[in-house]
Formats: structure tokens, C-alpha cells, sequence
């Protein structure tokens, strides 16, 4: 008997920490709320942190945690915690709006990239976004908020690829420009080498020209002389 009497109030003492234990987590639960609506979302986050370490079957606590690094602009920490609420969840709408959530935080982080131009726009939080919310419609087809943003995101696909397009083509065209260019430049290269070579070859024609006139003149000067000299000494004889 005294083994049953036992055994009933370590039920009771158990039953009564744990509901404790959900008192303790509503609470929590209540607080992150508050503290959520009023910006301060680190505050937050340690409540619903509380609040499912108090009782872990309060997945309410980690979906709102997922939100509260989202407004912090902690997309990852975002997610993680949005992927352990699906994977919990039972509910069609519950994970519908996890994978909603998911699929914005994709898409808030492209644009913030967009935005900030501190880097590259990653082009795979586009397409991770698509499939997230393609996921959503497939718990919701109803919700319209997820196929607006779903044809929003497909268009910025859309308009990256045009983009990119026009990128190459323009590229495409300053290449041709710049072969054709070079090849001007060698024409013309080729026309000068041209003109100074056949400048070089009549600069050479007229100095040999004058060489041989040069020669010519010596020739007659040592002729005359010659001549001369031979006249001088005929005179000479004479005399």
C-alpha cells in the first residue's frame, strides 16, 4: 500500500513540475510577444529560448524564434529555426507559413544585397526562394500573399537573365570593336613601315645617285688634271 501511496505522489510532484514547467514557458512565450512587438528582438529571441527549453513540445516558441532572427536580419539563424518547426509541425497551414517565411528570407537577404551593393547578388537566394514558395502554395494553394511573391521572385529571375544577355552582348560587341580597332591599328601600322621603307629606298636611290655623281666629278677632275699636266709638260718640251 505504502509503495502505491509513493508512487502516486512522485506522479503527483511530476505532474506538477511539468505543469510548472508549461506555466513557466507561457510565460516566456508571452514575453518574447511582447518584446517582439516593441523591436527588441534580442530580448525576444532569450524568451523563446526560455519558453521551449521549459517545454519542448511549445513549438510555437521556435517558429516565433525563427521570426525574431528575421527582423534581426539573421536570415540563417532564421531558417534553422524554421526547418525544425516544419519538421515538427503536423499542420498543412503551420508548414505553409514556415516555408513562406523561409522563402522571404531568401528573398529579403537578395534584395538587401541588391540594395546595399556590398557584394554580388547571390542569384541562388532567387531560386531557393522560388522552390520555398512553390512548397508553400503545395500546403496552401490559397494563399495569394506567397503566389505574388512567388511571380515577384520569378520575375527578377527573368530580369537577371535579360540582364545578363545584355551584358554579353555588350561585351560580345566591345570585343569586335576592340579586334577591329587593333586591326586598324596594324593597317595603318603596315601603311607607315610601308611609307618609311619606300622613303629609306628613294633616300637610298638619291645617295647613290649622288655617289656616282660624286665619282663622275673625281673621274673628270683627275682626267682634267691629267690632261692638264700632260699640256704643261708638252709646253715645257716646246720650249
Amino acid at each position: 500500500m505504502k509503495k502505491y501511496s509513493v508512487l502516486i505522489l512522485l506522479i503527483c510532484i511530476l505532474n506538477t513540475l511539468i505543469n510548472a514547467q508549461g506555466v513557466e514557458s507561457k510565460i516566456a512565450l508571452k514575453k518574447g510577444n511582447e518584446t517582439y512587438k516593441n523591436g527588441s528582438y534580442d530580448t525576444s529571441l532569450s524568451n523563446y529560448e526560455s519558453s521551449f527549453l521549459n517545454d519542448t513540445s511549445n513549438f510555437k516558441a521556435i517558429y516565433n524564434k525563427g521570426n525574431a532572427s528575421f527582423m534581426k536580419g539573421d536570415f540563417e539563424d532564421a531558417r534553422k529555426n524554421y526547418n525544425y518547426y516544419l519538421n515538427s509541425s503536423k499542420d498543412n497551414i503551420d508548414k505553409a507559413n514556415a516555408h513562406f517565411n523561409i522563402a522571404n528570407s531568401y528573398l529579403t537577404q537578395y534584395n538587401k544585397q541588391i540594395k546595399e551593393q556590398s557584394e554580388q547578388p547571390n542569384s541562388e537566394f532567387l531560386q531557393n526562394a522560388i522552390e520555398q514558395y512553390k512548397s508553400s502554395l503545395r500546403y496552401n494553394s490559397d494563399d495569394d500573399d506567397a503566389r505574388h511573391n512567388l511571380s515577384y521572385a520569378m520575375r527578377l529571375i527573368q530580369q537577371n537573365k535579360d540582364q545578363q544577355n545584355k551584358d554579353q552582348q555588350n561585351k560580345d560587341q566591345q570585343n569586335k570593336d576592340q579586334q577591329n580597332k587593333d586591326q586598324q591599328n596594324k593597317d595603318q601600322q603596315n601603311k607607315d613601315q610601308q611609307k618609311v621603307e619606300k622613303n629609306q629606298s628613294k633616300q637610298q636611290a638619291m645617295k647613290n645617285l649622288d655617289a656616282v655623281n660624286s665619282d663622275e666629278e673625281k673621274i673628270l677632275l683627275k682626267v682634267n688634271r691629267k690632261k692638264g699636266d700632260q699640256e704643261k709638260k708638252s709646253k715645257t718640251k716646246d720650249w
